[in-house]
């Protein structure tokens, strides 16, 4: 059955049925489309095929089809009412239906202020429609629109009377008002709120969710700041016992939420990596891309997964668009999982659309490139800093990560004498702005602060005192909490043991951790060598050999373990092995 233009607004059952069942349509179901079609101001084209499709509904006629198909109803253009003429124009005014019909209504709206008049209208919609409006609203509301639209009493209307509606709300609708929850930028009081009572609800609903709707109410609670024993419980409860039937979608958004709640809870997201390696075959291309962003914010070393998404991606790099390109580069960069051949194979596929990069898509793809040392991709680092320099002058507002990213990265290339004033331009920016609470730009900003006063004291940029403590907490932090982990306990406890010989020479090395190196704190060092090693682990937001370049002009003789040449070295006498070759190698290498 074909559905026509004019009968949009109601729902189509299309299914065999012969033609001696069929039935002329009921009074009020050919009153009903004619209403709507001259309410919508267009003919109603089609009428015989509505006709033959109301026919499915009446149940009680015995008339056949070509009886109705003969005198099909006659169309009349809508008449003005007494006062409708206004400067001989008539005034085409719409009218809204039921309840169903005001969802449709919603949707289609493209200003926040008249989803707002409307609800204050009609108060009384159904929660459907109640949750149409808040996710139009926020899907509408930007930069300019968004406090006049939260600090408004008609959006907390519409907050209230959800939340007194969950109760009766089923699994699916409850996902639903989650999910519209989850759109706004920021939370506020009220969000919260309904936020808090919806979690309240679902932990009350044990079985009842199925993956997608599970998933979505995880990641919504999370963004919301939801964090609840009861709620994280629940949610790690009903994972587990849908965990066979979880697509790699809904394992994603399951790995985000608990990142977003700060839990690591390593029994599920070893059934969820699990899961996930299982089903590589069914990720799509945007699965890949968001599965390479989460594993990189988490810091998730599962080599095994990624060496198979990996090999998928890079066999279909044409299937991305440019904008996933760069993400996931950038991802597999902080990951440690970027080699330079990967680069030229993203700049070959990147290069028809590279102009059309903007803002953090330049940065990231700039930083992608200073992680992996890809200064045989030279070329491309200096078309992408001029890029960026160009979008900046033509969007000057731009994020404070793409800001970071892009002067670590210059740093890191040695590119500041090609672009001092861009350099300066772009620090200049950051240092206006408020210090995040998010450790990783703070922490690539403590390297260009390091690398400023140790390289490029000629810039003359100063440095405010609260970002340089800013930053300076957050590089302790990290190195604190790296020291007493189980990969720094097995490097030491290798030292401890090892010995060689170098230039004919024997050497052993006394290992102290969390020494400090001019301005910068190091894993481990031995004084009497003044070698000093630093492990690239996957955690950490930047490369370390910005950092050794500078140590090495301070007299220190740095090494960079990578972690994934450790992971490889399954035994001891692998791991002695592979310590001893990399401490000889310098040795020699600074006779």
């Amino acid at each position: 059955v074909r559905k026509s233009d004019s009968d949009f607004l109601f729902p189509v059952i299309a299914q065999p049925i012969s033609a001696s069942a069929m039935a002329p349509a009921m009074a009020a179901g050919v009153m009903r489309r004619a209403a709507v079609a001259r309410s919508l101001r267009r003919p109603a084209v089609g009428t015989t095929n509505a006709l033959m499709r109301s026919c499915l509904w009446g149940s009680d006629a015995r008339r056949g089809l070509t009886i109705l198909a003969a005198s099909p109803p006659t169309w009349r253009p809508a008449v003005a009412r007494p006062g409708s003429l206004v400067g001989g124009q008539l005034l085409l005014r719409r009218t809204y239906l039921e309840s169903a019909d005001y969802a449709i209504s919603v949707k289609s709206m493209e200003d926040p202020l008249r989803v707002l008049q409307f609800m204050a209208e009609h108060p009384d919609s159904d929660t459907r429609t109640h949750e149409a409006a808040l996710r139009a609203l926020g899907r509408l509301t930007n930069l300019q629109n968004y406090q006049q639209v939260v600090e408004d009493g008609r959006f907390h209307a519409i907050l209230a009377s959800l939340a007194s509606r969950l109760d009766d709300c089923d699994a699916r609708m409850l996902s639903m008002v989650a999910d519209a929850t989850a759109r706004f930028r920021t939370s506020t009081p009220e969000l919260g709120e309904l936020a808090q009572r919806l979690a309240e609800v679902v932990v009350r609903r044990e079985d009842a969710f199925n993956p997608r709707n599970l998933a979505n109410v995880a990641i919504a609670l999370a963004i919301r700041g939801v964090r609840d024993v009861a709620t994280v419980e629940f949610i790690k409860a009903e994972a587990l016992k849908v965990i066979d039937d979880l697509e790699p979608s809904h394992c994603i958004v399951l790995l985000e939420a608990f990142r977003r709640w700060g839990i690591f809870d390593r029994q599920l997201v070893d059934l969820v990596v699990e899961r996930m390696s299982d089903e590589v075959d069914r990720f799509t291309a945007r699965d890949v891309v968001d599965a390479f962003a989460v594993i990189s914010r988490l810091g998730l070393a599962r080599g095994f997964l990624l060496r198979r998404l990996c090999t998928l991606s890079f066999e279909n790099l044409r299937q991305f668009t440019p904008r996933e390109l760069t993400k996931m580069a950038y991802s597999l960069a902080k990951l440690r999982f970027l080699a330079q051949g990967n680069i030229d194979d993203l700049a070959d596929a990147l290069a028809p659309e590279l102009h059309r990069l903007m803002g953090s898509q330049i940065t990231e793809l700039l930083y992608a490139v200073a992680m992996a040392d890809g200064r045989h991709q030279i070329e491309l680092a200096r078309s992408l800093v001029g890029q960026y320099v160009a979008d900046k002058k033509a969007r000057p507002i731009q994020s404070l990560s793409s800001l970071i990213d892009f002067a670590w990265a210059v740093l890191a290339l040695d590119l500041v004498d090609e672009f001092p004033e861009e350099f300066k331009a772009a620090l200049a920016d950051i240092f206006e702005r408020t210090p995040p609470q998010n450790r990783g730009p703070l922490m690539k900003l403590f390297d260009a602060i390091c690398a400023i006063e140790l390289q490029h004291q000629s810039l003359g940029i100063t440095v405010p005192p609260v970002w340089r403590a800013a930053c300076d907490d957050a590089d302790r932090f990290e190195m604190d909490r790296l020291e007493s982990s189980r990969l720094h306990n097995e490097l030491v406890m290798r030292f401890d043991h090892l010995r060689g010989t170098a230039n004919g020479t024997r050497w052993q090395l006394r290992m102290q951790r969390g020494m400090q190196c001019g301005a910068y704190r190091v894993d481990m060092l031995d004084e009497d060598s003044k070698i000093c090693i630093d492990i690239e682990t996957v955690s950490w937001p930047t490369s370390r050999k910005l950092k050794h370049r500078l140590l090495t002009q301070l007299g220190y003789r740095p090494l960079r373990l990578e972690y994934w040449d450790w992971r490889r070295a399954r035994t001891e006498e692998d791991q002695n092995i592979y310590l001893q070759r990399e401490v000889t190698n310098l040795l020699e290498a600074q006779r």
